[in-house]
């Protein structure tokens, strides 16, 4: 953690022995990060800091102005929770939970309870593992079905918290899902399963690669512009690193 006297912010500091250079991020939930390629003494993380203080206070005091304009479903601890790929509108209630559960769910109706007793971040993470539970639930399913109507093969599919793609389909078969696909219109989701599912035929964009997915969705151009533009409909709490 920082010296008071130094710079006016915590920050958190993580090696990466890929990293090509030291950088310093602020993350959506507020917390900056230092990321070195190797390890660094305080001093010279403080030197590191105190170079970009002003930039760092900026992005904190912009994030804190977006933070305030947000719908509070979009925030960092939502009173409730609307997955719009699958129709589901969760309440969400913050308190103490019995034994080392992180969270619980009613169906009906729907409401999820979080622990909250160990802070804001312990109750962040349980929304997640609770999201994540509900995307392998839903998205898996709904991938293996379309492939089947296709007539393709998908050999796997992993559903994770992916920071820049809604979804990738390695050269093997396996097909990957950002977990955040849920909180999309059921329309683009199918777009994305569909974009993925033709590469089992076509493992590029060129023409023919178009051409297959035209088949099964004559509006993909639309779809696909609208899923660019998807991120902002993504809460805070949920995207990797809050």
């Amino acid at each position: 953690m920082t010296d008071p006297a130094t710079v006016p912010f915590a920050y958190r500091v993580r090696v990466n022995r890929r990293a090509r250079r030291a950088r310093i991020s602020v993350e959506a939930h507020g917390e900056v990060v230092v990321v070195l390629p190797r390890p660094l003494a305080e001093r010279e993380i403080q030197q590191l800091l105190s170079q970009h203080q002003a930039w760092v206070c900026a992005r904190l005091a912009e994030l804190q102005t977006r933070l305030a304009q947000l719908p509070g479903q979009l925030g960092l601890s939502p009173q409730s929770v609307t997955l719009e790929a699958i129709e589901q509108h969760w309440a969400v209630e913050y308190g103490v939970l019995s034994g080392s559960r992180r969270w619980r769910k009613q169906s009906n109706p729907r409401r999820l309870q979080l622990r909250a007793d160990a802070g804001e971040a312990a109750a962040r993470e349980a929304l997640q593992g609770w999201l994540q539970q509900q995307a392998k639930q839903f998205l898996s399913p709904w991938l293996q079905e379309l492939a089947e109507r296709l007539g393709l093969i998908c050999t796997g599919v992993s559903v994770r918290a992916q920071k820049t793609r809604w979804g990738s389909c390695s050269s093997n078969g396996r097909i990957n899902l950002n977990r955040n696909l849920l909180f999309l219109p059921p329309s683009l989701v199918e777009y994305l399963l569909v974009h993925e599912l033709c590469h089992l035929r076509e493992p590029n964009h060129s023409p023919r690669y178009w051409q297959q997915v035209e088949k099964v969705l004559p509006d993909y151009r639309q779809r696909d512009r609208a899923l660019r533009a998807a991120v902002d409909q993504v809460p805070l709490w949920a995207r990797p690193g809050a």
